[in-house]
């Protein structure tokens, strides 16, 4: 390592450029020691670099630098491990918890969509697709017409005569499916 000024008055940092050029590629291969996200070691190299000069933090020499920066890059990927076991254990936590109280009402979904999608399949076929197209598939009235070849007006009968078809097959669940879908 060649010998430069790096510290200014009482050991303040003056140079990070110089600094940064020679220091990011070995921090990034020090924290893939590590990690193995590029993008997230990257991150937490820069955040040290921008720590040094935001903090602008005195060193009694290159060697105390280093070490600064070295363990800080160490700390700040423990920290990040630490952090996503953390959010992992938590989130793992919710899904059990979810699972568990949501289980009845996942039952119940389970065959509300079983039964409206067998009362959908006796629909006319015409009806059917229509119905398939705008209410599973999402498309608006223009885009099935398009994709059917029919026109808007036909594509909005069409909709209409399949809900009303389906408020009479389905009239044992229909409180159940206004609760859960505004389409009825």
């Amino acid at each position: 390592m060649e010998k430069r000024e790096i510290t200014g008055v009482q050991g303040q940092v003056n140079n990070i450029e110089v600094i940064f050029k020679e220091y990011y590629g070995s921090l990034c291969y020090f924290a893939s020691q590590f990690l193995k996200n590029e993008e997230v070691i990257e991150d937490l190299v820069q955040d040290v670099f921008i720590a040094l000069l935001e903090k602008k933090m005195l060193f009694q020499s290159e060697v105390h630098l280093k070490n600064f920066l070295y363990l800080s890059i160490r700390n700040s990927c423990l920290n990040y491990i630490r952090s996503t076991r953390s959010k992992e254990r938590y989130i793992a936590s919710l899904a059990h918890e979810e699972q568990t109280e949501d289980l009845e009402e996942s039952i119940i979904l389970t065959e509300i969509h079983r039964e409206l999608a067998a009362a959908v399949e006796k629909l006319p076929e015409e009806c059917r697709k229509v119905f398939q197209l705008c209410y599973f598939q999402g498309l608006d009235n223009e885009r099935a017409a398009q994709e059917l070849g029919l026109s808007v007006n036909t594509v909005k009968a069409q909709k209409a005569r399949g809900k009303k078809i389906l408020r009479e097959n389905l009239k044992d669940i229909f409180p159940l499916l206004m609760l859960l879908n505004p389409l009825f």
